[in-house]
């Protein structure tokens, strides 16, 4: 017996793009998923704009005859001042990776799987940078409300309370966003486990 070839002439043979329909889960996944990064970057944004519009001057009296003025500004800790370039950080990445997630809505299969390993990845080194700089931004914040004796550090909250309190502000903002990339992390992550057991 022969063998037979079994595999068509070129002419025979047709390329067809058979558009691949997107199943209802994996489309509300990315639909939340652009929805977080869009909340990442607004309250990335205000916690940006609130810390760096928090400035107050005050005249403070040193003697009954004598004052002199003192300014309670962000850019005066270096804790602030790594708060900001972190938030800057996160909204430009919120931007890049939720174009990213607008553009896997068209393409589904072996590079959204890639795309979604990189965002779990990603995210992840994100919420430890956004995480760092809302602790450092909060311990700064927490010596300005309640000082430290032991240091001789006096708290600054008593006089200054327009500015801390714009501190505060912006802090619980960036508290959002943290829980914001946590959610991402656990999205990304839930995604990618999904994929697998299939």
């Amino acid at each position: 017996m022969a063998p037979t070839d079994t595999t068509a002439p070129p002419h025979a043979t047709l390329d067809v793009e058979i558009p691949v329909k997107w199943s209802g889960g994996q489309k509300k996944h990315v639909i939340v998923d652009v929805a977080l990064r869009a909340l990442l970057f607004v309250t990335g944004l205000v916690a940006i704009i609130v810390m760096v519009t928090s400035k107050q001057s005050k005249m403070i009296r040193i003697s009954p005859v004598m004052a002199i003025p003192l300014d309670a500004n962000w850019n005066q800790s270096p804790a602030y001042i790594y708060y900001v370039a972190a938030h800057c950080v996160a909204c430009l990445y919120s931007i890049i990776t939720g174009a990213s997630s607008v553009l896997a809505l068209k393409k589904i299969g072996e590079s959204s799987e890639k795309l979604q390993s990189y965002f779990v990845i990603l995210d992840s080194l994100l919420l430890g940078i956004i995480s760092s700089a809302v602790g450092a931004g909060a311990a700064v914040a927490y010596i300005g409300v309640k000082g430290n004796s032991h240091s001789r550090w006096n708290e600054i909250c008593d006089m200054f309370g327009s500015f801390c309190h714009q501190v505060g502000v912006s802090i619980f903002m960036s508290l959002v966003s943290t829980v914001t990339l946590l959610l991402l992390v656990w999205l990304s992550f839930y995604a990618l486990t999904k994929k697998i057991m299939k």
